[in-house]
């Protein structure tokens, strides 16, 4: 009954939104720009200019949200004013099931900047996107950003108040979980408090494939339940319950976070969370990351000192949450060595050539993503280090 509910939705959505418009062809998506890294293990960060988004972790075949193979997805922000809704533009994406929701008023695009950022911690992928709540002179900055390496992505809402009076309402993060290519999951909250997600298994016991959404900004509440059932709680315009619905019965479900604000004229408030996505459980936020200098994530050695070419030890830095699990080193061209193993954190190299080489380290890790790093040394002189990474895809 799911598939054709869904698809009975997504028609009547789509009919409606051409009656209205008076159109007569098929209607466009929103524009969305991605600031999901090759190297993974988030490959795919969408993020709509209606404030809606759309994800894919390295090893998924389809999209984490539903619909699984549409950009963007029932994923996003929302916002309840005085007794009115606004949402992303939904009736106009590639398929959408958030019949639920009644009546919005989709968000007025005002802006979205181009993706800036290398990746780093110090440099994070990064994209703004700006919207107008309608006339209530309230306006949306999200900011979106990720670091190559690792399973989460940061949200941060920015609700900036023009107008003359004190505004009060709800903010939303919601989505409709895909679980990592099936429809159905079970709910866990916790881990920490006052995160909530979709899991593989009930309460993610034994910890299995997750999406999780953890605040930044305390005083939220959050909901798991039956995907319509969470459209239907944001519709009905009221703060989550603090409820995990299905923690121990597998549905086809969603959840996600609620704030409630008030904003004075000329005020800007902001909440914060993450969004993690995890084929082995890893919960909570993102444990700071472990790499090298810009360029050098693998952490290839530089020539402080003269290298020994008789033998030569360094560490391979990697993100914690994603440990090597086979490196091959390449002297000149030639492969020097080839090892595996559960957590790969250091190298030996023996009978380097006395004058000059270049070394090339092929570094997989455990969720398939490979960091690939090559530099060349020259006596006690060194290149510059460049790094690129390549995904399962």
């Amino acid at each position: 009954m799911r598939r054709i509910n869904r698809r009975t939705i997504s028609a009547l959505a789509l009919a409606a939104a051409l009656c209205g418009a008076g159109a007569t062809g098929a209607l466009a998506a929103p524009p969305s720009q991605d600031i999901g890294s090759p190297a993974g293990p988030l490959n795919k960060i969408a993020i709509g200019n209606d404030l809606s988004c759309q994800l894919q972790h390295a090893g998924d075949t389809t999209f984490e949200f539903y619909p699984p193979s549409a950009t963007p997805g029932d994923c996003g922000t929302f916002v309840s004013v005085a007794g009115a809704l606004y949402a992303p533009d939904f009736a106009n994406h590639d398929g959408t099931a958030t019949g639920n929701l009644g009546t919005y008023t989709p968000f007025t695009p005002v802006s979205q900047s181009p993706v800036s950022g290398a990746g780093t911690p110090a440099s994070p992928r990064t994209l703004t996107t700006t919207g107008d709540v309608g006339s209530t002179l309230l306006r949306l900055t999200e900011t979106d950003t990720y670091v190559d390496g690792q399973e989460s992505y940061r949200t941060d809402v920015a609700i900036t108040n023009s107008s003359g009076a004190a505004t009060s309402g709800i903010l939303y993060r919601a989505g409709d979980c895909y679980l990592q290519d099936t429809d159905n999951g079970y709910g866990f909250s916790g881990s920490p408090a006052g995160a909530i997600g979709c899991s593989g298994n009930a309460n993610n016991t034994p910890p299995g494939r997750i999406e999780q959404w953890v605040p930044i900004t305390g005083g939220n509440a959050f909901t798991e339940d039956g995907y319509s059932e969470v459209w239907g709680k944001i519709g009905a315009q009221a703060p989550f319950a603090n409820d995990c619905v299905h923690c121990g019965d597998q549905v086809d479900n969603g959840a996600g976070l609620s704030w409630n604000f008030t904003v004075n004229p000329g005020q800007t408030v902001t909440f914060a969370h993450y969004t993690t996505f995890s084929p082995t459980g890893r919960a909570g936020p993102p444990p700071p990351p472990v790499e090298g200098p810009a360029g050098n994530p693998l952490g290839l050695p530089s020539n402080k000192k003269c290298i020994d070419t008789r033998k030569w030890k360094f560490k391979l830095h990697h993100p914690s949450n994603d440990l090597i699990k086979d490196v091959q080193v390449f002297i000149n061209g030639k492969k020097k060595v080839h090892k595996t193993g559960s957590n790969i954190g250091k190298l030996t190299l023996k009978k380097l050539p006395k004058k000059k080489f270049k070394v090339r380290i092929v570094a997989t890790r455990a969720s398939g993503v490979q960091s690939i790093s090559v530099r060349k040394y020259k006596g006690c002189k060194k290149g510059r280090a460049h790094t690129h990474g390549r995904h399962p895809h």
